[in-house]
């Protein structure tokens, strides 16, 4: 199985004088090979950003209480008093009915004449924004917050983190075996590419069997011509799933997106590329390696 230096050019130059022999079979097989890669990227890097942003939602560390409708200044005051009682609660802030109705005026802009004539104690309630110590303890603060009487809903990103858990394991699962197909399918293509070659050269295999060539002697040319397919199309897949997230961020980070940023945000093409690059490139090669395997294995047995 060692290989010397010399040895190793001569099998890799076979490799590629076999890819290139076989033009239209090698690109087929390198186009599937990036068809299948990019796919993953795309399921990648769709579920890196949903666990990136659900992260950030784990993070956050307020709440929003929201008071009975037409309560009594005296009564918001209790509620405060009671908030004030609870350990995990750092901070609070009030927002009377009036100043919640006077931001949705705003939020509304040209529409705000629509409010006209409702009641901002009966169409809004006051609330307060609750700050957190301990984001982990939210499930058991909220159990103490709707204890207090005068409280009608807390609202925080439990339900959301909760949501984006089951989605991003669906999208998961579905991702593994679509891609675990579109592997099977490259793996197949390049192995009748190399079946090609085997077969063109069935004759000097046979010939080199006989004067006592070892079968790794044998396959070393076909599993590099192989990983070559793989590695093309890896860089390919590398340099389209790269270039394309890199102009979807710079989108997002512009003028398209400047509304959806504030609640969404992109995990950085430098924190993944590197990443998802290496991933391409093992990938690739090891999908060419095993259809070289696989087709080169019935000619071994002559």
């Amino acid at each position: 199985m060692k290989m010397k230096i010399r040895t190793f050019r001569y099998m890799f130059k076979e490799g590629l004088i076999n890819t290139y022999k076989n033009k239209l079979m090698s690109l087929a097989s390198i186009t599937a090979v990036i068809a299948s890669l990019v796919i993953f990227g795309l399921f990648f890097l769709l579920l890196e950003n949903i666990r990136y942003n659900a992260n950030i939602l784990n993070e956050q560390q307020e709440m929003k209480v929201f008071c009975d409708y037409e309560l009594e200044e005296e009564k918001i005051k209790e509620i405060e008093k009671a908030l004030k009682q609870i350990e995990n609660i750092k901070d609070y802030r009030l927002i009377t009915a009036r100043e919640a109705f006077e931001e949705y005026k705003i939020e509304l802009g040209e529409n705000a004449d629509i409010l006209e004539g409702f009641d901002e104690n009966t169409l809004l309630s006051a609330s307060f924004i609750v700050t957190l110590n301990n984001p982990d303890l939210s499930r058991e603060t909220e159990k103490q917050i709707m204890a207090i009487e005068g409280v009608r809903k807390v609202a925080y990103y439990q339900e959301v983190i909760d949501f984006i858990s089951r989605l991003s394991k669906w999208i998961n699962a579905v991702s593994w075996v679509l891609i675990f197909i579109l592997l099977l399918i490259s793996v197949f293509i390049i192995s009748n590419t190399i079946r090609l070659t085997v077969f063109a050269r069935r004759r000097e295999i046979s010939i080199m069997k006989y004067i006592g060539a070892t079968d790794w002697f044998i396959r070393w040319p076909f599993i590099f011509e192989g990983v070559i397919i793989g590695l093309i199309g890896a860089i390919i897949a590398a340099v389209l799933t790269n270039y394309g997230y890199g102009i979807i961020e710079t989108k997002f980070n512009t003028e398209l997106f400047e509304v959806g940023s504030n609640y969404f945000s992109l995990v950085s093409k430098n924190d993944i590329s590197l990443r998802l690059s290496l991933f391409y490139c093992l990938t690739g090669c090891t999908v060419g390696a095993v259809g070289s395997l696989i087709s080169i294995r019935k000619y071994l047995s002559v």
